[in-house]
């Protein structure tokens, strides 16, 4: 059976009429956006709750063209998305890249058979075949798609061919894992460095910094945004050759290149990267110096500081009690 994953907040859909019913049905939007005119994001609803969002390049569908997605003018429109476990049948406008309507869904009926043929288990819950049909013709997992992932070792369930499809993993990517060094990798921790980005390109260029690493740092360096580009910036103001560590705890906490201008504009420079750090746990800001400052003490050092947040100490009220007992 194929469960929704979570990480992707995939709703799967409700079909209508009775349990043996061939047909689920819902409204549909659309739009392009960020990933160009010929990459549509599709949302499309069976009922309150019931909620589908994917991307769809704009080929995938038969019978809709780039000219009427970006018509200036409202154009109506009828097209499919033809594959393997069903089709479905739109209907609708669209207009300047803005689309909606309503669809229905048809599901082959063939198709578990086909699964089974290739050795992939299809056992959804009683009345619930045609939701997964639908999954399974929304993230586009065919039986061609599955017999090349078994022939490079992976003969998984189903509810994992189509994380596979979601997630781009597919023999093209395992190959270029394995060209850098991490082949024979689990189903799961292929899914994991896509989720995360931990892609070839990725380690490719960390190499190239001078960061050979694991798998499970690459892909915690790549979580915590820990990149080339992060740890020449944190070079030019100042802390050059610092360890893949002590860059994933720059992230964890915060210590960025504003950080430590700011606290050199009240007088802290050249503070040692742990330090920096620190400051940041307990909450020690520029802000916080200020507020030091205003109640009469200069250049505190740091460890001070931090003991005076530790221990919450209000500089106004040591001020007061200065100023009590003079």
């Amino acid at each position: 059976m194929i469960r929704p994953i979570a990480t992707l907040c995939l709703l799967a859909a409700t079909a209508v009429g009775p349990a043996d019913s061939r047909e689920i049905a819902g409204a549909w939007t659309a739009t392009t956006g960020e990933h160009g005119p010929q990459r549509l994001s599709f949302s499309m609803q069976t009922g309150r709750n019931d909620h589908q969002g994917s991307q769809f390049d704009l080929s995938d569908f038969t019978g809709l063209t780039s000219e009427q997605v970006n018509s200036a003018s409202r154009v109506t429109v009828q097209f499919e998305l033809r594959r393997e476990a069903g089709t479905i049948a739109y209907e609708g406008t669209f207009r300047n890249g803005h689309g909606a309507g309503e669809f229905t869904f048809t599901s082959n009926p063939d198709f578990p058979r086909k699964l089974r043929s290739v050795g992939v288990k299809f056992e959804p819950e009683r009345g619930d075949e045609d939701r997964e049909l639908f999954n399974l013709t929304v993230f586009d997992v065919t039986t061609d798609f599955i017999r090349s992932m078994q022939a490079i070792g992976y003969k998984v369930p189903l509810e994992k061919l189509v994380e596979f499809r979601i997630f781009g993993v597919n023999p093209a990517y395992v190959r270029e894992m394995a060209a850098v060094g991490f082949d024979r990798l689990s189903a799961d921790k292929l899914v994991e460095t896509r989720i995360h980005g931990a892609t070839p390109e990725y380690i490719r260029k960390m190499r190239a910094a001078g960061d050979d690493l694991t798998l499970d740092k690459y892909i915690e360096s790549r979580i915590f945004q820990v990149t080339p580009e992060f740890a020449a910036e944190m070079a030019r103001a100042g802390y050059r050759d610092l360890s893949r560590d002590v860059l994933v705890q720059f992230r964890i906490h915060g210590v960025t290149t504003q950080f430590i201008k700011d606290l050199r504009e009240v007088g802290y420079s050249h503070i040692p990267a742990q330090k920096l750090v620190e400051m940041r746990i307990h909450g020690v800001t520029p802000e916080f110096i200020h507020s030091v400052e205003a109640a009469g003490y200069h250049k505190v050092p740091i460890d001070k500081l931090v003991q005076m947040r530790i221990f919450d100490i209000d500089p106004k009220m040591v001020k007061a009690l200065d100023e009590g007992e003079q």
